[in-house]
């Protein structure tokens, strides 16, 4: 379904004027919160699945995210960018905050920490950047702290985008039982909510010991073990990273992926982990 041309237009316009998108990008990151407690609030109280219906479709065709690696997963090769690393994004940004999880905080459905979500903001004060959602200033010690803790958690490292996805207001740590954004990308096919990252896994078949670590923490399905060995696809991977930090034999690492398989695949509709 092509967009109309005047909200194509818009979205050029906020491409040649950064300052003007990242005023934008902050309002819907405040508008997000009250859209979700009205989606959940009709979700629970009428009986339309709007989580699986249409309108999750039109809600992530403005609020996106994207998939970032720890800096961890990535070796020390000149075709990685360093600013395209988590940690070295945080660390360029002048305004940290660490605020609640709202879909884990809703749906319960894990025991992940809820106080997850690194907030950033545009030249503006803590308490401007949300009115609603809980932030307490964090320093980047304690928010390097909570990425790692997130990884060994099993959560995947996103950018939440709005109005485009080229601006974002928020860094989360999502689990996919409970991320409105994953869930609808693997669960429901709404392939475009959750864009991959720049990353891709890669396997040296020589040193896979095939002990299937890595497998469990694949919330894609790209890794299964078959009669005994690692099977992996790679049209599947979202560049997430969780499978390197686990791989004892360093069989695993995350290489640039291609320009052209930059989003998640649609035929991510098995169950979530």
């Amino acid at each position: 379904m092509r967009l109309p041309h005047f909200i194509v237009s818009w979205f050029r316009f906020l491409l040649r004027h950064p300052p003007i998108g990242k005023v934008v990008s902050s309002v819907l990151g405040l508008l997000e919160v009250p859209i979700l407690d009205t989606i959940l609030f009709l979700d629970r109280h009428t009986r339309l699945d709007y989580f699986d219906a249409s309108l999750m479709g039109r809600f992530t065709r403005v609020y996106g995210s994207r998939v970032i690696p720890l800096n961890i997963s990535l070796t020390a090769v000149p075709t990685v960018s360093p600013t395209e690393e988590i940690l070295n994004i945080i660390r360029r940004l002048p305004v940290l905050g660490i605020g609640y999880c709202y879909c884990r905080s809703a749906h319960r459905n894990c025991n992940n920490e809820l106080w997850t979500c690194i907030h950033v903001g545009t030249g503006q004060s803590l308490k401007e950047l949300s009115t609603r959602m809980p932030i307490e200033s964090a320093s980047l010690e304690e928010v390097e702290q909570l990425l790692y803790r997130s990884d060994k958690a099993g959560l995947v490292h996103q950018l939440i985008t709005a109005p485009t996805r080229d601006y974002f207001y928020v860094i989360c740590n999502c689990c996919p039982c409970c991320c409105v954004m994953l869930r609808s990308a693997i669960q429901h096919g709404f392939s475009g909510a959750v864009l991959a990252s720049n990353f891709i896994a890669e396997i040296d078949p020589e040193k896979c010991a095939n002990c299937g670590s890595c497998v469990e923490r694949c919330h894609f399905k790209a890794r299964s073990i078959s009669n005994k060995r690692l099977e992996y696809a790679p049209e599947k991977c979202a560049g997430c990273g969780l499978c390197v930090t686990v791989c004892g034999t360093g069989a695993t690492r995350m290489v640039r992926r291609s320009p052209s398989s930059q989003s998640i695949p649609s035929h991510f509709d098995g169950v979530v982990n």
